[in-house]
């Protein structure tokens, strides 16, 4: 596990919604990634998670009093200033009404007063979900600078079906990664294609390769918490589609081709992270192709070269091609970067299976710079906007 959250100090505050289990589980994801997690409850919240699981997984104890008698300790205050980051998380339809009012009768409304910012996640039945009061106070929050990781549809506590849902701990510990990204590309429009493509010899074949779109999506999340517009466009992968962006999934070249000039109009940064294929069948079988006794030959021609259209064409300001190489990385990322008249050129050696791996290594390579960068693929794809930003 990637320690993204080292050092961060979090206070997670949990309300009572049937949801508060799920608590547990978004702590000790924290944890994982290097938080040192503190927790604090609203009254009814006990009736649901226990005191002793938070108190010895957090390793501090509760704050479910807002003026404990034994210690009579300013907590909130205190936390306030200790603190990285306040998320709540259920986050019930009466909290979310009390933090959007300013009341502050319990340790987690408390704290949110005292601190004015974070992370909101709600959860509770879709009829208060979607009432008008809960939908103004989510949207008053989010005004006033709160993070709100929305929820989820599907089948809920009481057995109905609907928006309401807990969103998935997943999503919910990456909104707190994303929330320590500088907004280095607030205002900026990124076009990221990730992934592989498909070429189809018949009905049930085709030809592709083994990219699995984790670095491309890796850098089109970041890019999404840096503060850029994210258009994300993705052959077919075994990865959810991101929230927060313009999300776009295709299968062959031309797919992917006509997506790009659809949606690349005003674009500061076109990213070709994508593995697309460079030739396909001339001919495509309309039928099964049944096996024979002899061989097969199938006749292939070249794809539309999309990268090379965007950078003849201008259509970005700032354009990055990616390059699996299996010999001569570092001469043959340079012999793309002239070749196709582009900006930046991140070329990995892929001889090594890289494919699907959560991590990476690659030289990152401009017309007057060199950067070799290692690590977990959210972390790599920092470092290429981070270096982007700098160019822009």
């Amino acid at each position: 596990m990637v320690r993204t959250l080292e050092g961060k100090k979090i206070l997670l505050g949990i309300t009572g919604s049937i949801a508060a289990y799920k608590a547990v589980e978004i702590l000790r994801e924290l944890q994982r990634r290097g938080a040192d997690v503190y927790t604090a409850v609203t009254p009814n919240t006990l009736e649901f998670v226990s005191e002793v699981v938070l108190r010895t997984l957090s390793g501090h104890s509760v704050y479910k009093e807002i003026v404990p008698k034994e210690n009579p300790e300013i907590r909130h205050t205190s936390l306030a200033s200790l603190v990285d980051l306040f998320i709540v998380a259920p986050a019930t339809g009466n909290t979310i009404a009390k933090i959007a009012c300013g009341i502050a009768d319990n340790p987690v409304t408390a704290s949110a007063l005292a601190i004015g910012k974070g992370i909101i996640c709600p959860a509770m039945n879709v009829k208060m979900y979607e009432n008008p009061a809960t939908v103004d106070n989510i949207e008053l929050l989010r005004k006033r600078g709160y993070v709100i990781v929305d929820s989820d549809e599907g089948e809920l506590a009481c057995g109905v079906r609907g928006k309401g849902r807990l969103a998935k701990v997943e999503t919910i510990v990456e909104a707190v990664e994303d929330y320590f990204i500088p907004k280095f590309l607030r205002g900026k429009k990124v076009v990221v294609t990730a992934g592989p493509t498909r070429e189809y010899i018949d009905p049930v074949r085709f030809i592709s390769n083994p990219s699995s779109g984790k670095m491309g999506y890796e850098i089109a999340k970041v890019a999404r918490a840096a503060g850029a517009s994210v258009t994300l466009i993705s052959g077919k992968t075994c990865l959810d589609a991101p929230s927060g962006m313009n999300f776009i999934e295709v299968e062959t070249v031309d797919e992917m081709r006509s997506a790009v000039i659809e949606n690349i109009k005003g674009a500061d940064v076109y990213i070709s992270a994508a593995a697309i294929g460079d030739y396909r069948p001339v001919k495509r079988s309309e039928s099964k192709i049944k096996k024979g006794a002899g061989r097969l030959v199938i006749e292939f021609e070249r794809t539309p070269d999309i990268l090379s259209e965007v950078a003849e064409g201008k259509l970005a300001r700032f354009i990055v091609g990616f390059a699996a190489e299996t010999d001569n990385l570092i001469e043959n990322a340079r012999k793309k970067l002239k070749s196709k008249k582009i900006d930046m050129v991140v070329a990995n050696d892929v001889k090594g299976k890289v494919f699907g791996k959560d991590e990476t290594e690659c030289v990152i390579v401009g017309e007057n710079f060199e950067e070799k960068v290692s690590g977990s693929k959210r972390k790599v794809a920092l470092e290429i906007l981070k270096l982007i930003s700098q160019k822009l």
